[in-house]
């Protein structure tokens, strides 16, 4: 298997789950097999957030940045704002940069449960409770 297939996507209670786990990479047509994947989910009507997390420790490619960045450039097009960063320190905020491109809350978390859970609460009553 291709390092830039290993990613997967779920949708779980109307939160957008993308997992890029150990060994992940990015090339430019895995990075468009995975914005094709993105667009097929994220027009469903129901999704309110993106949790996005990131297991690997291999550095992120151009394609890779490319590919975060319009992922969430289609996701506002959808009008999903609230994105959930899970990784380890360094790639978590080295992640927040690279999807900040206005409009978003990106709001970084140390494991999934959480993150999830803070992804599944309305918007209006989502807090930055227990983060780093």
């Amino acid at each position: 298997m291709d390092p830039g297939e290993r990613w997967s996507t779920r949708i779980d209670e109307g939160v957008l789950v993308v997992e890029f786990p150990h060994g992940t990479g990015i090339s430019p047509v895995a990075g468009e097999a995975l914005l094709d994947r993105w667009r097929s989910l994220v027009v469903t009507p129901r999704i309110e957030a993106v949790v996005v997390v990131v297991r690997t420790d291999r550095p992120c490619s151009d394609a890779g940045r490319r590919t975060l960045r319009r992922s969430v450039a289609v996701a506002l097009e959808h009008g999903v704002t609230r994105f959930a960063v899970v990784a380890e320190r360094p790639k978590r905020r080295y992640l927040e940069r690279t999807l900040d491109v206005g409009g978003v809350e990106i709001v970084p978390f140390n494991d999934e449960a959480t993150a999830l859970g803070w992804a599944k609460r309305d918007s209006a009553s989502a807090t930055h409770g227990s983060l780093v």
